[in-house]
């Protein structure tokens, strides 16, 4: 067994944080799962090393899962407020090593080590092996993640695929895209589909409907959607997972993730019975465009940590 060392998911919300072991056949074992809003401390440095001292554990090595892109020495979230220097991080907290990747390329990381029984598929469709797959996850944002097989190992891509225009498809939604465009310049899928975006989607059901609209969190939206007593909050989820459905069969056809699409975050699997009884994979397979991603299954992640097991998959020698 190798020796601890740090994994951590850190969210425009929430930062969690686990200590990690790899076992034999790349078998990843997590400890120590701490979960803490993120407004909780002004530096993620500072977060660390709260949790360093919480579970009496500092180790040598570790990855960090960060939200925002991964391109330059400073990192700086992109639904937040943390920033920092990758070149600093590890000194900073007396560590050996700090490896950093996008949250969402760990989200991929993710998937070849996931077991079965954490997928709930949705639909038809069946995986071609060592294909491209994709990950999918609204939260605080909506991200998107890539794995693409080479050779016996995988290479993860890191995305900001939120940030494309968003496309409206059939007249309700195009009647939403004229309502909410006009407090933007430009509509991104982000705008309209990362989690707090299902108020949004409520007020302008409610003008639609010519309703008055109620001050409702997305999720107290959510929640009377799940109870099946406001018709508007459920109306709302299911034009939202609809609107998932189309830019996940997007996402599929830019990647050509014939080895499948993986839904995640924080907002569908909290809705997972709302998600199945929608239009999601009717809208996923009428890409007319794109008539394969009929082929291509989705699922959804019901694996309670995945970005932290993918940061730790990520020490395995599976990727390159």
């Amino acid at each position: 067994m190798d020796a601890a060392f740090l994994v951590a998911d850190i969210g425009g919300t929430n930062a969690r944080f686990a200590i990690a072991y790899i076992e034999r056949n790349n078998h990843i074992r997590l400890e120590h799962i701490m979960v803490f809003p993120t407004e909780n401390w002004v530096y993620m440095e500072d977060a660390i090393a709260d949790y360093f001292s919480k579970v009496k554990i500092h180790p040598e090595r570790g990855t960090i899962a960060f939200a925002g892109p991964v391109n330059d020495d400073e990192v700086i979230m992109t639904n937040g407020t943390w920033s920092f220097n990758q070149s600093d991080i590890a000194q900073i907290l007396k560590m050996k090593e700090i490896r950093v990747i996008n949250d969402f390329a760990a989200h991929a990381c993710c998937l070849p080590l996931i077991n079965e029984n954490k997928l709930y598929k949705i639909g038809d469709g069946e995986s071609v092996a060592r294909r491209n797959k994709i990950v999918v996850g609204p939260g605080t944002g909506i991200g998107v993640g890539a794995l693409v097989a080479v050779g016996d190992k995988w290479k993860n891509v890191a995305t900001e695929g939120g940030h494309v225009g968003f496309s409206p498809s059939g007249d309700l939604e195009k009647e939403i895209y004229n309502i909410v465009s006009k407090e933007v310049t430009r509509l991104s899928a982000e705008n309209i589909l990362s989690g707090p975006a299902i108020s949004i989607i409520y007020s302008a059901l409610a003008e639609i409907n010519g309703q008055p609209p109620l001050e409702l969190s997305s999720k107290e939206i959510s929640q009377q959607a799940l109870e099946q007593n406001d018709q508007a909050s459920i109306q709302t989820i299911e034009v939202y997972c609809g609107m998932i459905g189309s830019f996940a069969s997007d996402m599929a056809g830019v990647f050509n993730a014939t080895g499948g699409v993986y839904l995640t975050g924080g907002v569908l699997p909290k809705n997972k019975q709302l998600l199945l009884s929608s239009k999601f994979r009717e809208k996923f397979e009428g890409n007319e465009d794109l008539p394969f991603v009929k082929n291509i299954p989705t699922y959804l992640i019901e694996e309670e940590f995945p970005a932290l097991l993918g940061a730790a998959g990520y020490y395995s020698g599976m990727f390159l």
